[in-house]
C-alpha cells in the first residue's frame, strides 16, 4: 500500500459552537495532544516514512487550541512532509498573523510545504467574529513562493454560500476573481493568477431543516468515485490508477486506529510501537478492516440483509465514515459487514 495518510487530532478543545458538531460534549473539558518522548519516536516514524502523502493537523475541536503540539509535530520532519492544517482560523487577525508567520518560518527552516484549510461554510462562518478567509488570500497573493499556502473547505454541499462568502472576502484582493466548477465535490477560486481549492463534504447527521436538494450518502459516494476515477473505498483517497493507502488517526489521548473505524483501536502512540508496516498487517488480519478496506464501501452496504435498518441508518449520518460510526451501536449489523 502506499500514499498513506496520516491524521493527528490534537484537541478535543472547541467554543465556536457550530450546530452540525458531532463532538460538542467534549468541547469544554476535552484532551489535548500531549508529545511523549515515546509518541514523538512514534510520530517521527509516520510522518517521515517515504510513501506518506500527506500530514493532517485537526482535531476533535479548533486545533488552533493547540499550537505548541502542531508546532512540535512540524519539528519532527526530517524534511519533504506536505503538511495541512485544518482550522476555522478564528482568532483576532494580529495573532493568527504571528501563528502564519511562526509555522511559516518553521515549514522552510525544514523543507516541507503546508497548506492551511480554512471552514467556509455557513455553520462556521456565523459563528466567527473575526474571519481570517479575505487576509488569508491577501497573504498568498502577496507571497507567491511562500511554501504556506491557503485553501478552503465546507462541511456542506450548500456550495451556493461558500461561493458568495469567498468571493466577497477576495474583493479587496489584487486581480479579478472568478469560481471555476470541477466537480460536484470541488471548485477553483482564481484570482488574478492565484489559485485556491475549495472543498465540499457532505453534511453529518442532516437535521429536518436541511434542504432535500442536498447530497444523499449514495450520491456522495458516487461524487467521491467520480472525482478519484474508482470505486470508494475506507482509506486514503488517491486517484486511479494508484492504490489506497491507510488512513490513520491518532487521536487527542493518543489512541490510534484507521479512520471512520472508531471501534477498532489499534493501541495508543504513548505506550506501543508503530510503522506503517505493521498497521499494514494489523489490517490485513482483521476480517471488518480488512473488508472496508478493499471492498467498495457500496457493496458491502448492499450485502446487509436488514436494508432497511440500513438504509435508516445511511440516512441519518449521510457520510460514509460516520455510518460505521453508526454500525458500532448495532453490532450484528456490523458483523455482517465484516463476514459478508
Amino acid at each position: 500500500m502506499s500514499g498513506h495518510l496520516l491524521y493527528i487530532d490534537i484537541t478535543q478543545i472547541c467554543g465556536i459552537g457550530c450546530s452540525f458538531c458531532m463532538y460538542a460534549d467534549r468541547h469544554q473539558t476535552g484532551a489535548q495532544l500531549e508529545l511523549s518522548e515515546h509518541a514523538c519516536e512514534n510520530i517521527t516514524r509516520l510522518v517521515n516514512h517515504p510513501e506518506v502523502k500527506r500530514v493532517s493537523i485537526s482535531g476533535e475541536g479548533e486545533p488552533l487550541n493547540n499550537i505548541k503540539a502542531f508546532h512540535a509535530i512540524l519539528g519532527l520532519s526530517r524534511g519533504n512532509v506536505a503538511f495541512e492544517f485544518i482550522t476555522s482560523g478564528f482568532l483576532p487577525h494580529d495573532q493568527l498573523t504571528k501563528f502564519f508567520d511562526e509555522t511559516e518560518t518553521m515549514v522552510i527552516e525544514h523543507g516541507d510545504t503546508c497548506n492551511v484549510r480554512l471552514s467556509s461554510d455557513s455553520y462556521h462562518i456565523e459563528k466567527m467574529r473575526h474571519r481570517p478567509h479575505g487576509m488569508s488570500m491577501q497573504r498568498s497573493i502577496a507571497a507567491p513562493e511562500s511554501p504556506l499556502t491557503f485553501s478552503f473547505r465546507s462541511v456542506d454541499t450548500d456550495r451556493n454560500f461558500t461561493r458568495s462568502y469567498l468571493l466577497d472576502e477576495v474583493a479587496n484582493c489584487p486581480g479579478k476573481a472568478d469560481i471555476i466548477e470541477v466537480s460536484s465535490l470541488e471548485d477553483r477560486l482564481i484570482v488574478g493568477d492565484r489559485v485556491f481549492n475549495i472543498d465540499y463534504k457532505n453534511h453529518v447527521h442532516p437535521s429536518d431543516e436541511t434542504p432535500a436538494s442536498r447530497l444523499d450518502l449514495w450520491e456522495y459516494i458516487q461524487a467521491i468515485e467520480s472525482r478519484t476515477g474508482k470505486r470508494f473505498t475506507l482509506g486514503s483517497l488517491n486517484p486511479a490508477p494508484l492504490l489506497n493507502g491507510l488512513d490513520l488517526t491518532i487521536k487527542p489521548d493518543g489512541k490510534v486506529g484507521l479512520y471512520g473505524i472508531d471501534n477498532i483501536t489499534l493501541g495508543n502512540i504513548h505506550t506501543d510501537h508503530f510503522s506503517w508496516e505493521s498497521l499494514a498487517r494489523q489490517v490485513a488480519d482483521d476480517p471488518l478492516m480488512h473488508r472496508l478496506h478493499t471492498t467498495p464501501f457500496l457493496d458491502v452496504v448492499a450485502r446487509v440483509d436488514d436494508q432497511g435498518a440500513m438504509y435508516a441508518l445511511a440516512l441519518k449520518a449521510n457520510n460514509p465514515y460516520w455510518l460505521v460510526k453508526e454500525l458500532v451501536k448495532h453490532p450484528a449489523l456490523l458483523e455482517q459487514l465484516a463476514s459478508s
